[in-house]
């Protein structure tokens, strides 16, 4: 299959009003939105396409910045519209994200309403799997952008927000559910478990991939994204093991598990 994208020819950011790039913005709203669909074989089909359309900028020198800022963009979005979705709190309705001027921007974060905690795992995969494509990019200019791209997009994250959501989610409290919410807390729980899961997958493929490398003036280990997911590190371990649920026990392994590979 060839997928075709529209390549901007100039440099335009997130927030700007470039035609072409509101284009691969829409394409890439489009698939992401297909993402929320609660079937495996689409979001996997949808995951896939996303990666050719990666491949293909890459192949034919596209705007690859631009690729990654709009990725990261429908990430923040649907982290967004997830904890929207998650919170009670009044408070919680004036979450703006930095990139919310664009009209395609706009338009994308109405189309991602629905976002849950399944569709953030989707696209976390997506970013996983791009990355392991670009293991052989050998100017290695293609990575910096990347792992720039995800440590701007972390950094963006309402980090104190997702604790309300992921601390304290456990087997007790939906069993205190009455039966009308259990399936609906079960779903959220099983999405929130997978959510985490992909996030720690994807902190260390971006550990093994950027330990090598030695961004402008700096030390091997001082690259932004090293030290935003090194800040992460005790609010993941709160959020994987902390939750004292014996039914998860398998998930609370493989988390420790990961965890101390990182120290």
């Amino acid at each position: 299959m060839v997928v075709k994208v529209p390549v901007c020819n100039n440099k335009c950011s997130v927030g700007s009003h470039c035609d072409d790039h509101n284009c691969l913005t829409k394409i890439i709203g489009d698939l992401i939105l297909l993402l929320l669909i609660e079937s495996q074989y689409v979001q996997h089909l949808a995951g896939n396409i996303l990666v050719a359309i990666s491949d293909y900028i890459v192949a034919s020198g596209g705007n690859w910045d631009e690729f990654m800022q709009s990725l990261c963009v429908c990430l923040e979005l649907l982290i967004s519209n997830a904890l929207l979705h998650s919170l009670v709190r009044a408070s919680t309705k004036a979450l703006v994200l930095k990139h919310d001027s664009s009209s395609a921007i706009i338009a994308l974060k109405s189309k991602l309403k629905n976002a849950n905690w399944s569709s953030v795992a989707c696209i976390i995969r997506v970013l996983r799997n791009i990355l392991k494509c670009l293991k052989q990019d050998i100017e290695d200019q293609l990575l910096k952008v990347y792992l720039n791209s995800i440590s701007y997009c972390l950094a963006s994250v309402p980090w104190d927000s997702m604790d309300e959501v992921h601390v304290g989610q456990n087997g007790d409290a939906l069993r205190k559910s009455s039966e009308g919410a259990f399936h609906t807390k079960a779903v959220e729980l099983e999405s929130s478990i997978v959510f985490r899961g992909t996030l720690v997958q994807l902190f260390c493929s971006l550990l093994n991939q950027s330990g090598w490398m030695e961004p402008a003036g700096g030390a091997l280990n001082k690259h932004p994204v090293i030290c935003e997911i090194s800040n992460l590190i005790p609010r993941l371990l709160t959020w994987c093991l902390c939750n004292g649920d014996s039914n998860n026990m398998c998930m609370s392994v493989y988390f420790r598990h990961k965890m101390l590979v990182w120290i």
